[in-house]
This record gives C-alpha cells, structure tokens and sequence, in this order.
C-alpha cells in the first residue's frame, strides 16, 4: 500500500460525517417510540419528520462529499479499504 497523504479537507469532512450522524441518532432517540406510534399512543410531528430527513440529507451530502473527493483518484482498489479505514482513524483522533 503505498503511503497517501490525507488531505486535511477530507480528514474535515469524516469529521462532518460524524457529526451528521449523532445529529441523526440524536433526532431518532428524540422521537416516540415505535412501539407507542405503532399502538397509535404517540407519533412522530411534522418538525421531528423534518428535522430529521434535513439531518440525513446533510449527512448523505457529507457522505457524496467524502467519496467523491479527487483524492481517491490516486488510491488504488486494492489500497482502499486500508485508507479508508485510516481516514476515520485520523479524524477520530
């Protein structure tokens, strides 16, 4: 595997990605249980339903951001996998 220099926009962006997604989960557990909607004691208003395809269609954004960046242009299939796994190690870090 050759050794890729990840650029510090991209390490940014996995880093929006997680931030999207506790956005998400946040939303999710804010939201009545499926178990209560689904026996018609609560439901789910129209804010939370906003709310929360706002948040998945930023993070589907993010997520289109991150694979289509030029820098996987010079990363070869096989190298991928090991790349992408140290992306979200750097960005975590």
């Amino acid at each position: 595997m050759a050794d890729h220099e990840l650029p510090v926009d991209l390490i940014e962006a996995q880093r929006a990605f997680y931030r999207a997604e506790e956005r998400c989960a946040e939303l999710v557990a804010a939201e009545p249980s499926p178990v209560a909607v689904a026996a018609l004691e609560a439901e789910l208003s129209d804010e939370q339903r906003q709310a929360l395809a706002a948040a998945r269609e930023e993070r589907l954004q993010i997520v289109e951001r991150i694979h289509r960046h030029p820098f996987w242009k010079d990363v070869e299939a096989g190298d991928r996998i090991k790349v992408q796994a140290r992306l979200r190690e750097a960005a975590r870090a």
